[in-house]
């Protein structure tokens, strides 16, 4: 058995994996102890052999994980290393009904990960929606309209001045008077994806703009050709052929649905890992080296989300984190319940060889 491993450290990926100390607990971080405090005293649970089964599939994004890892390793080893690390250990409190609540682990945070990719997702997601909930609050007359502006697929090379272009197209078409008159606010995303056949990028946004009622009766509407125009003007480029603009509208048989919606839309990650991850088997992932190699360098340092206008001062008067930072928490995701009512605390260790959970 290998010496212990502190539970706040990466741990290390071994068959063998490392044995927790019961009061684990006792080094989380002060902002977090008030959700987990009533954890510290419950029996802990380990190495009963049994197979990690939850609502999220833990496994996949580990196998994943693992695949851009290896991938990584020809232009990286170090943030190689620290992918291969990432959720190696789990822990959760658990109730009598076998209910799980996250309340502990290690994601390495890295942007080409694809399990730290779909946890900022949810982030984004629940923060665009508690946004979109403060503004209607003081505006209940707002709507929503999903708007949707692309380029021409460039090269890996041409891909960061592209993506400097497209921020500064939008940071000049926002300050427009058309756009502030019909605009109360926004919140815009960066993605890019990959095309296997050309090896090349498309670059584009997901913007979730926030109108008056009275938009669509006809004051200050932008129709989808004057969209273009705008976008067109902005990028300085005549070729960009098309933009999506498209309302979103309720679903009478969801509450909240609407804003649900369009935070679902809007919330999605940098990069499909499906554009360069393939299945080969039912446990065994493999990654594109050379796709994740430019695209984690291409990413690195670029702020992927943006709030303005009155959706930026609902954003600041919540005190929502910066999505974008290293600092972010991907263990305490909103929109989870912040506690089960937990009998016992069960860890969970990545097995190499049996390429699963394992208590």
């Amino acid at each position: 058995m290998r010496q212990h491993i502190p539970f706040i450290d990466p741990p290390e990926a071994t068959d063998q994996g490392a044995t927790e100390r019961p009061h684990l607990l006792n080094s989380v971080k002060p902002q977090e102890k008030t959700m987990k405090i009533i954890y510290e005293d419950l029996p802990v649970i380990h190495d009963s052999g049994e197979i990690l089964q939850d609502t999220t599939d833990w496994r996949t994004f580990k196998l994943k994980s693992t695949a851009v890892s290896h991938a990584m390793n020809y232009t990286n080893e170090v943030r190689s290393e620290r992918i291969l690390d990432c959720g190696s250990l789990l822990a959760f409190g658990v109730s009598n009904s076998g209910e799980k609540r996250l309340i502990k682990a290690y994601f390495c945070k890295d942007r080409m990960c694809p399990a730290c990719q779909k946890r900022r997702s949810l982030v984004v997601f629940h923060q665009v929606k508690d946004v979109c909930l403060s503004l209607q609050s003081e505006y209940k007359s707002t709507r929503y309209l999903l708007l949707t502006l692309t380029v021409p697929n460039v090269s890996a090379n041409d891909l960061p001045d592209e993506i400097k272009k497209m921020n500064k197209a939008w940071a000049s078409l926002s300050r427009k008077v058309e756009f502030k008159k019909s605009i109360w606010g926004w919140f815009k995303a960066l993605e890019i994806t990959h095309n296997k056949k050309t090896n090349t990028y498309h670059p584009h946004f997901h913007v979730l703009l926030a109108v008056p009622a009275e938009y669509f009766k006809g004051k200050n509407y932008i129709n989808q050709s004057r969209w273009l125009e705008l976008w067109q003007m902005a990028m300085k480029n005549d070729y960009i052929t098309q933009v999506d603009v498209r309302r979103v509208k309720p679903n009478p048989k969801r509450s909240g649905s609407t804003i649900e919606a369009a935070a679902a839309e809007v919330g999605k990650y940098a990069t499909k890992p499906s554009d360069y991850i393939k299945k080969v088997s039912s446990d065994r992932y493999i990654a594109d080296p050379k796709v994740v190699g430019e695209l984690a360098e291409i990413l690195k340092f670029k702020r992927l989300i943006a709030f303005g206008g009155r959706m930026k001062e609902h954003y600041q008067k919540l005190s929502l984190s910066d999505v974008d930072s290293e600092n972010i928490d991907l263990v305490n995701v909103s929109g989870e319940s912040d506690q089960v009512d937990a009998v016992i605390l069960q860890m969970y260790k990545w097995n190499i060889g049996l390429k699963q959970y394992i208590s």
